[in-house]
């Protein structure tokens, strides 16, 4: 069979442009490093390099939750810490303000510096993360975790929501607490309370102004004061004297002081105490039958918890002598939890709180950065597993690249050889 000149051209001419064309892809490979630049290079191969891109996507997720988890926890953390050397502070100044050697003028200085902290451990509460976000009001992360209310209080804002992450396919971490768990809920002898109700309670027994005794002490004869609510409460204290000691206990109000006179003669015999109501001057009158020591101490009232309105129901007691005149000074008592050895004790109740808090937050961030080293080692495994299917083998291309230019260019010499033969080229 004969071939036309034009068909042999335009053979050449398209075999030409396929060598160019493959010329063309090694050296967009050899350009880019990559083996496959389309899936028609190598089906399987594209496949299994999907499903590896698709896996490093996942874990650079994964990498990334847990970067923000351990970053918020960070924060949390050092929140924690800050707010535990405010309270470790205040203990401090609270146990200085328990010494019989400091007068009210220092006492009102320690005040001040408590008063202080306790904003400070305010403003500690309602730190935000590196996204403006609030640490410790669970969901509600737009507001302050609290709030300062109109009379000095302290309310919590927020809710009881806990942020997680997803940081392994079957890992989730938690990125903090919620701040009624960190500041509202301290195990005291008496229940649970706040930190800033405790700090509350502490500042109002540093008062000099509203000196609160632990016990008062009287020899032989005493004179007591209640101020009591028109409301039945419940009193109940320990009464001590030559005889032994014993619970005394009462439920009174305004006007129905005589009760309390006739809870104490009840248990006379177990004391050696007597009582007497005064009616004229409206107090009761103590009396020791061997002229010993009246002690009345661990005063209980109900509703007389932490607040600023600590003292307001309260006993006075003052001793007094054979002559009925009084002698020292008055003796302020009030529901225990008003005291500042109390004080003292939920102070170190809430530092022990808050370090457990800490812990809890210590043992996510120890849990995030175990997997951000285990997701660390995962891609780059699978990296290694891209590179593997995907990275070109350059001096391999290189080599098929300078034998294909080399087959081109003979190829064209060759054409342009044949082209120029004329047919007497042929019939010679």
């Amino acid at each position: 069979m004969q071939v036309s000149t034009k068909l042999f051209n335009d053979q050449q001419i398209r075999q030409f442009g396929k060598l160019t064309e493959d010329i063309q892809e090694k050296q967009e490979k050899i350009a880019s490093g990559k083996a496959i630049l389309k899936a028609s290079d190598d089906p399987v191969a594209a496949v299994e390099l999907s499903a590896a891109r698709e896996q490093e996507q996942l874990l650079t997720r994964f990498e990334e939750n847990s970067f923000k988890a351990q970053n918020r926890l960070n924060s949390a953390d050092k929140t924690l810490q800050e707010a535990l050397s405010v309270m470790t502070r205040i203990a401090e100044l609270a146990t200085q303000a328990r010494s019989p050697a400091y007068d009210g003028f220092s006492r009102k200085a320690i005040l001040t510096e408590v008063t202080s902290l306790k904003e400070t451990l305010v403003d500690l509460a309602n730190t935000k993360d590196s996204y403006g976000q609030s640490l410790f009001s669970g969901f509600r992360t737009d507001k302050e975790a609290f709030v300062r209310n109109i009379d000095g209080t302290i309310s919590y804002n927020g809710d009881r929501g806990t942020h997680t992450v997803q940081v392994s396919e079957n890992v989730i971490v938690g990125t903090g607490v919620d701040g009624e768990t960190v500041f509202g809920r301290v195990e005291t002898v008496n229940g649970r309370k706040s930190i800033f109700e405790i700090v509350e309670g502490v500042m109002a027994s540093i008062d000099p102004l509203r000196e609160i005794n632990e016990l008062a002490v009287a020899q032989g004869n005493a004179k007591v004061n209640l101020e009591l609510p028109r409301q039945n409460q419940d009193w109940e204290f320990t009464l001590k004297g030559s005889v032994g000691a014993v619970k005394i206990e009462a439920t009174l109000a305004e006007g129905m002081e005589e009760k309390l006179a006739d809870a104490i003669n009840s248990k006379s015999d177990q004391t050696g105490v007597t009582a007497e109501y005064i009616a004229e001057t409206n107090s009761i009158s103590l009396s020791e039958k061997n002229m010993d020591q009246i002690i009345i101490e661990d005063i209980e009232i109900e509703g007389q918890g932490i607040s600023n309105e600590a003292g307001f129901y309260h006993m006075t007691v003052i001793e007094i002598d054979e002559n009925g005149a009084e002698v020292g000074k008055a003796r302020f008592l009030t529901d225990e939890d008003q005291l500042l050895g109390r004080g003292i004790q939920n102070l170190l109740s809430s530092i022990d709180h808050i370090s457990l808090q800490q812990a809890q937050i210590g043992a996510q961030m120890s849990k995030a950065a175990i997997q951000q080293d285990m997701l660390e080692s995962r891609k780059q495994a699978v990296t290694k597993n891209i590179s593997a299917i995907s990275d070109a083998d350059l001096a391999e291309l290189i080599t098929k690249l300078q034998s294909q230019l080399t087959n081109r260019e003979a190829a064209q010499q060759a054409f342009a050889k044949i082209g120029q033969q004329s047919l007497f080229d042929y019939i010679r």
